[in-house]
């Protein structure tokens, strides 16, 4: 069928009933508000994706968008690259996942190890929070300890450990006892994070770090305050465990590698996978051999699609693609984007936060932006052709250049001072 045909197909049938309205026979939603994911909500029924290509995509009430949500930083080299698909649709040809293990997985491990050369060996799983999950648990059987250090607003997905630096808010429904267990200091609070590993130094088995906290609004962690949890946890035999989920795309071998850091585990997903499910952690040796089946007394690790070749495949030329060169000329371009709306939103009391390819609006000094504002931002954008986050991050693609950049500046910047104004509510 041709493609083009067969969007408007699935376009008209979008249009012609609301999916949020759908139903189930005893009258609930099909999905719980409508939605297949609580991060899609931006406070009103949700446009829905038809198709993508490139750093454009297009919904269901016939909007043309420039993609700068990417699927929350995932896709980084945007909409269907053709090389991607190519590598995806060959692996699916030959099948979507077998019992046994695939040679795509080397590939992909190969090409990860080569980023982070501190790093050993390379457990896949199929997303961030399980990465995440995986390495906590290898970290607390490799030290015998069972606390962990985050810090507060840092993002590590949505397991119950990981919820916790969210605050009250994110914790219903996770067990106190899990809660006791997780210490969250204070966004490069040096001192505080000293005083804290230092009282019980036995009890901590990670220092878990995310290195740009998009729910901090994305404020860098310090070189110094990573350098301070590096030291602690040498010293006392923790396990420094740095979640590149996000910041991957930000250097060759991720924002720890700019850093000049060396982190015990590496937690990754997102771009590693081409736009399919994954998740990774890289660690060190002696670390790994926690999940090593043929160890005695090893750790239990499964996944039924953990590993899949598509997701391989897929992943694999996603890195390929993404080299130093795309890594350094999309930073600059971020760089530029930021400064460019900065400039033309200082006046209306905002700010353009973030780093590289990563970039945030919020009014300026704010620590916390509330949900309402967050949304009515969000609304804004997409009236102006743009589509970020609903906490408005924005993530830039390969597929973008600079008229590209310039032209989010301008949507972007038009959006945050018309709701400073207010005129957002007209």
């Amino acid at each position: 069928m041709n493609t083009n045909t067969a969007t408007e197909r699935v376009k008209h049938e979008v249009l012609a009933e609301d999916p949020h309205l759908r139903r189930g026979p005893r009258g609930f939603p099909l999905l719980p508000g409508g939605y297949g994911r609580s991060t899609y909500f931006t406070g009103e029924p949700s446009p829905y994706a038809v198709r993508g290509v490139g750093f454009r995509v297009w919904d269901d009430r016939g909007r043309e968008l420039i993609d700068a949500n990417n699927n929350f930083t995932s896709l980084i080299h945007g909409n269907a690259h053709p090389e991607i698909t190519e590598a995806a649709i060959k692996a699916l040809s030959a099948g979507a996942s077998w019992g046994i293990p695939n040679l795509w997985e080397w590939e992909l491990a190969e090409l990860l190890l080569k980023r982070v050369p501190s790093l050993d060996q390379v457990r896949f799983t199929n997303s961030g929070t399980e990465a995440v999950m995986s390495a906590l648990r290898i970290a607390r059987a490799a030290t015998g300890r069972d606390k962990i250090v985050v810090t507060r607003g840092g993002y590590h997905g949505t397991s119950d450990v990981a919820l916790v630096p969210g605050g009250p808010s994110y914790t219903k429904g996770v067990p106190q006892g899990v809660i006791d267990d997780v210490t969250a200091v204070p966004l490069n609070d040096i001192e505080f994070l000293t005083q804290a590993v230092t009282a019980a130094p036995e009890a901590y088995a990670a220092i878990i770090l995310d290195l740009l906290p998009n729910r901090a609004g994305l404020i860098s962690i310090s070189e110094d305050f990573v350098r301070a949890a590096r030291e602690l946890a040498t010293k006392h035999g923790i396990v420094l465990i740095i979640d590149e989920t996000i910041s991957l795309r930000l250097g060759y071998g991720g924002l720890s590698g700019e850093y000049g850091v060396e982190p015990d585990l590496l937690t990754t997903g997102k771009l590693i996978g081409g736009g399919f499910p994954v998740g990774a952690v890289a660690g060190r040796g002696e670390l790994m051999a926690e999940v090593d089946p043929t160890r005695a007394g090893n750790l239990p690790h499964g996944g039924t699609f953990s590993g899949n070749p598509v997701s391989m495949a897929a992943g694999a030329a996603a890195v390929r693609l993404y080299t130093d060169g795309q890594v350094k000329r999309l930073n600059r371009l971020g760089d530029a984007v930021r400064t460019a709306v900065s400039d033309r939103v200082a006046d209306s009391g905002w700010e353009i936060r973030g780093r590289g390819s990563l970039l945030r609006a919020v009014p300026a000094g704010a620590e916390k932006v509330s949900e309402e504002l967050q949304h009515r931002l969000w609304w804004a954008t997409y009236e102006r052709g743009l589509l970020g986050s609903p906490a408005n991050l924005l993530s830039l693609s390969t597929e973008m250049d600079e008229n590209v950049g310039a032209d989010i500046a301008d949507r972007l910047a038009d959006a945050v001072n018309s709701v400073a104004a207010g005129d957002d509510r007209a």
